[in-house]
């Protein structure tokens, strides 16, 4: 998360958004954004908020995602929106979309994710 640039914007629970900038090394050889990247940053605010529905004893990892790709990510800068959709004891189901700003100065959605966390400890 650190490492790319990522930061979380608000907290909510069951609800996570973020932003980042899109230096040179998130993209790839044709100037997108990294699938790898938006692939990651959706995970990162999915599994943020499935973690703040948690007992603060548990922990919760990734148990199935499945990225949407929509368009390509061309712009300045990126906005993910975690959700979860049904919460739990053991399985939380969530959504995250990612959105990038572009040259017009309008956000534009580049791709979804589902996925499920899996509550443990």
């Amino acid at each position: 998360m650190h490492h790319i640039g990522f930061s979380l914007t608000r907290i909510e629970p069951g609800r996570i958004e973020g932003e980042m900038d899109l230096p040179e090394f998130t993209r790839q050889q044709l100037g997108f954004l990294h699938g790898g990247v938006t692939a990651t940053v959706a995970d990162i605010v999915a599994g943020f908020a499935a973690y703040s529905l948690t007992p603060l004893d548990k922990h919760v990892v990734t148990a199935d995602i499945n990225i949407m790709y929509y368009k390509p990510g061309i712009g300045s800068r990126l906005k993910a929106i975690g959700q979860v959709k049904k919460a739990g004891s053991r399985l939380h189901f969530c959504e995250s979309e990612i959105w990038v700003l572009n040259a017009q100065g309008e956000w534009e959605l580049i791709a979804r994710s589902t996925s499920t966390m899996a509550v443990i400890g």
